[in-house]
């Protein structure tokens, strides 16, 4: 099994100096590869392979004009070959990954990735060991057992402009599958203004972030739209690149605060059910600013990040021997009563609480849909 950790580093001048000439050294081998690889397909149909890209490479390397690659470290070149080289298989094979594209210059996000060879990289109590940049500070929250074997190491900075390692392990895990009991087995039906309701009636009530940054987030762009450089083809000033960090750092603070949030819900569900039954729903359809279609939901859903929530239960319950069940979204769950007649009420979203005319029952439309979901997925567990 593999798992990444990922650190805060904090390099020197010198080595964020090295840092960004290396993320400008794997796109442009990147793209010059893909340049080749393009051009010899519309010419004869011929297929350049890794290897030939690699030996262009380093015939670069050799021309005074392109001699700057050596002063990177070569096995990122290599790597990003490599990536270059997974994509066009993806997408030969039909992986629904699209033709490989150029990397932009301008992307929010720049990275590099190494494969561990020889002590290459090493983790300390307070830094990171990585090639050509030697020791760099950085925040070590989390140790890896000793048994761990290293894998590789990316290296990457965000938009506002932080700098992080993700330490790849491999290590053997025998996993025991458990048997998952009715009793630890819940349901949860997607809210749109509070992440989810489960089986027990509890709501996540998860804040919303994003929306409560949006005034200090409008302010700050009106700033960054008044600063020299921001129409086309203006020489970007130094109050406008400032201006811009500002607001990157604001989008940042709402990722991790979301990100953290969605952690730890997760987490707590891992550890305390044995199988978590969810509707496999179409983020993307329900996102839908049309009018003949979808919801119009997009700026909760994003704010919500249902869709990372699912794959952080996905994984963790995996990890620990579990399971998550997702029932089909065109399962019925609003609309069953717990004595089985299906309400045409229901199909009005409006309506929040509806009484059965069968048993007379009165309940809550989402909390009686993750009681169904709780029924039906451990129904699928059972006959899977």
């Amino acid at each position: 099994m593999n798992k990444a950790y990922k650190y805060l580093i904090y390099p020197t001048k010198e080595q964020q100096t090295l840092l960004a000439r290396t993320f400008g050294c794997c796109r442009y081998v990147y793209n010059q590869a893909l340049n080749w690889r393009v051009a010899a397909y519309r010419a004869d149909g011929t297929s350049i392979s890794y290897v030939d890209t690699a030996k262009a490479v380093t015939q670069m390397k050799n021309n005074p004009d392109t001699a700057w690659l050596k002063e990177v470290d070569s096995v990122a070149l290599q790597q990003a070959l490599r990536s270059l080289d997974a994509a066009f298989k993806n997408f030969w094979n039909n992986k629904n990954t699209g033709f490989p594209k150029y990397k932009s210059k301008h992307r929010s996000r720049r990275s590099y990735t190494v494969p561990v060879t020889n002590n290459n990289v090493m983790v300390f109590d307070r830094a990171v060991k990585l090639p050509k940049l030697g020791y760099v500070k950085a925040k070590i929250h989390r140790v890896a057992p000793s048994d761990w074997k290293l894998k590789s190491a990316t290296v990457s900075q965000d938009s506002d402009e932080r700098y992080y390692v993700s330490i790849l392990y491999e290590y053997e895990k025998a996993v025991r599958t458990i048997e998952a009991d009715p009793d630890k087995t819940l349901g949860l039906d997607y809210k749109s203004d509070g992440l989810y309701v489960d089986s027990n009636g509890d709501c996540a009530d998860m804040p919303h972030y994003y929306r409560k940054a949006q005034k200090q987030l409008a302010r700050a762009q009106r700033i960054l739209s008044r600063r020299k450089g921001s129409k086309k083809g203006e020489p970007k000033s130094r109050n406008w690149e400032k201006q811009r960090l500002r607001v990157n750092r604001i989008y940042a603070h709402v990722k991790n605060q979301r990100n953290d949030f969605l952690q730890k819900r997760s987490t707590g569900i891992a550890n305390q059910y044995d199988l978590v039954a969810v509707e496999d729903l179409s983020l993307k359809g329900m996102s839908h600013r049309g009018k003949k279609r979808g919801f119009r939901l997009g700026k909760a859903i994003n704010d919500n990040g249902y869709g990372m929530f699912v794959n952080m239960l996905a994984y963790k319950l995996c990890n620990r021997g579990k399971r998550l069940v997702k029932v089909d979204r065109f399962y019925p769950s609003s609309q069953l009563c717990q004595c089985g007649y299906k309400n045409p009420v229901t199909r009005n979203l409006s309506v929040r609480t509806i009484t059965c005319p069968i048993c007379g029952r009165t309940y809550d439309r989402d909390i009686n849909a993750a009681i169904n979901l709780k029924k039906e997925g451990y129904r699928l567990y059972k006959s899977a």
